[in-house]
């Protein structure tokens, strides 16, 4: 029953802004604190369940929770300021692994079942019917009603759907004409992100699929791809289906470095190639997370000067930094990259694969603190970390024999022990 329970958290937790614009389009009008207990509420359901089954290998993330908390009033003390939000940020790391630990499945194969199916199915109906959609959500409504946007801040104020859907330019896949496709995130950005999340999962329960499951899941996640028009998710996949192979037989130890790398690769890419020319594309997002890096001081650093947090959101690193300082920041970063202790394929894959679209997520926005994608990120962590201690399996980084990569057609699919 907990197991049930578990699921249930997730999919809300995935899915309660799109009941929320819903309600807010065809039964009353919501506002920002209707979110806000929404979220209260998935949370509160996740701790209940985390209490209930707690054990002694969950007193790690118990101490990161309690890490993250204080150091979330001392940034609030500094800045004079309690700004919850920042502490909400990464309290979904945490938190959804805590909860992962709690799913006792011998796959995971259901649960993401579930969450393609009603993200392909509501994406289908974006394609089919873009008008019925938009009727159906009316997602700019919600965004007005309960965040700080307004209705001028839209591309498009003739459509009722996310501003970036209808963006200026061409798009990235542009060889269909559909808008940028949002499903239940509403916002195509949370959908890339989320297309990401779900190569990598079809990557390490490949084995645990049937066939009919590996083509469904590998080409609804195609379509929802495509659909989002990520660029930026289309680059992560990439990089981290080619890195698979080489990576499988790596110590995870090793991505604690990756954080680093990325943001001096970032620095170089701008000063070798960026000339300075257009903002809302790839390299002017990169250049502009660089040159905002560049000019954080000692207080900043400190996480005394957390307000500037929110002047911040194109820069996901800065943001961070700002509002959890490089203390909080090094600390998160280290424990979801080291506190494993066994070193199975499919856990040591896994954190090498988030460990590589963390970093390029943090280079262009800060939607990885979102809690419709990282509540998924952090709970199939820690199903996965939870399962291996279960079977009782230790594993040495050093000595470990791991079969060699397929090079199955898109997952370049790895040969994982059930």
């Amino acid at each position: 029953m907990s197991s049930v329970l578990s699921e249930l958290v997730l999919i809300a937790a995935v899915c309660f802004n799109a009941a929320l614009s819903l309600i807010d389009a065809h039964v009353a009008a919501l506002a920002r604190v209707h979110v806000i207990l929404a979220e209260i509420m998935v949370y509160a359901g996740a701790l209940a369940i985390i209490i209930f089954r707690a054990d002694r290998n969950m007193w790690p993330w118990f101490l990161l929770t309690l890490f993250i908390i204080l150091m979330g009033l001392l940034v609030s003390l500094g800045s004079s300021e309690l700004n919850a939000k920042y502490i909400r940020d990464v309290l979904v790391i945490p938190v959804f692994i805590l909860l992962g630990m709690t799913y006792q499945s011998a796959t995971f194969i259901r649960p993401f079942f579930i969450l393609q199916t009603i993200i392909f199915l509501v994406a289908v109906l974006e394609v089919v019917s873009p008008d019925a959609f938009a009727d159906l959500f009316k997602v700019l409504d919600y965004y007005v009603n309960t965040r700080d946007f307004s209705a001028n801040s839209f591309w498009n104020a003739d459509s009722n759907l996310f501003l970036s859907a209808t963006r200026p330019g061409e798009r990235f896949f542009s060889f269909v004409s559909w808008h940028r496709l949002s499903s239940i995130f509403l916002e195509p950005v949370s959908l890339g992100n989320y297309c990401v999340v779900a190569a990598i999962l079809i990557i390490v329960c490949w084995q645990d699929m049937t066939i009919a499951a590996r083509c469904y899941f590998v080409a609804s996640t195609l379509f929802l791809l495509v659909g989002s028009d990520g660029r930026l998710a289309t680059t992560s996949i990439m990089i981290v289906l080619v890195s698979t192979p080489f990576l499988q037989n790596i110590s995870s130890r090793w991505s604690a470095l990756y954080l680093p790398i990325i943001m001096l690769l970032a620095a170089g890419y701008v000063w070798a190639f960026y000339t300075g020319e257009g903002y809302d594309d790839f390299s002017g997002r990169v250049a502009g997370t660089i040159n905002a890096l560049s000019q954080i001081d000692v207080v900043g650093l400190l996480g005394l000067n957390a307000i500037a947090a929110e002047k911040n959101a194109d820069s996901g690193i800065v943001y961070f930094i700002l509002s959890q300082s490089l203390v909080g920041v090094v600390v998160i970063w280290l424990c979801v990259c080291l506190l494993p202790g066994g070193r199975p394929p499919a856990l040591r894959i896994y954190i090498h694969a988030i460990s590589i679209f963390i970093p390029l997520n943090l280079l262009v926005s800060y939607s990885f603190f979102s809690i419709k994608v990282a509540s998924l990120i952090w709970f199939f962590y820690g199903y996965i970390y939870k399962k291996h201690l279960a079977d009782g399996t230790q594993y040495s980084d050093n000595r470990e024999h791991v079969a060699p990569a397929s090079t199955d057609a898109l997952v370049a699919v790895t040969r994982l022990p059930r």
